[in-house]
């Protein structure tokens, strides 16, 4: 237990949940031959695609309406995660067209997807009780803490985080590769 001005409270182990798993499984996956084989191998639009189920971040959005989660997180961290995956099918049709701009859209997807992900992780470590936090809101916990939210940042976001990853080293490849049979 740590000891602070606003009382005792155990190290956060949400944030190690989120980060571990994508500090040791990124080098592991975007250095792999194999893994790289396997994405040269498949479509380029699967891993893009595959994201739609991001909507379903929209519990956020109905935990803020039923004032379960301040809005301070929840708002930003629901409209993100919808948003990435509404637009993941159309990044990915976009792609499959195999043109620049179908490229562009798809980095740009990546890109949008990433960033609702750091935000949502910044501000719910900013507002929920522990060492990191710097804004006490109305609702005192994001209500990610307790089965079966706890599963989001435990191994959607995580997952989330390195299906993006892929995707970019897998874009990246692809380019080079398409540069290279010109």
């Amino acid at each position: 237990m740590v000891s602070s001005a606003r009382g005792a409270f155990p190290l956060p182990l949400l944030p190690s949940a989120i980060f571990l798993p994508v500090i040791i499984g990124a080098p592991l996956l975007l250095l792999s031959k194999r893994v790289g084989q396997l994405l040269d191998a498949m479509p380029t639009t699967w891993l893009v695609a595959l994201q739609l189920y991001r909507v379903f971040g929209s519990q956020w959005l109905a935990y803020l309406l039923h004032g379960l989660l301040p809005g301070l997180w929840a708002l930003p961290a629901g409209t993100g995660d919808v948003l990435t995956g509404l637009f993941a099918v159309p990044a990915a049709i976009a792609l499959a067209t195999g043109t620049a701009e179908g490229r562009k859209a798809a980095i740009l997807w990546n890109i949008f997807g990433l960033a609702d992900l750091a935000v949502a992780i910044t501000l719910g470590m900013v507002i929920s009780p522990g060492p990191f936090q710097l804004i006490v809101p109305n609702i005192l916990s994001i209500g990610i803490d307790g089965y079966p939210n706890v599963l989001t940042p435990a191994f959607v976001v995580p997952g989330s985080i390195l299906l993006h990853a892929l995707s970019w080293r897998q874009l990246r490849r692809r380019s080079r590769t398409e540069a290279l049979g010109r």
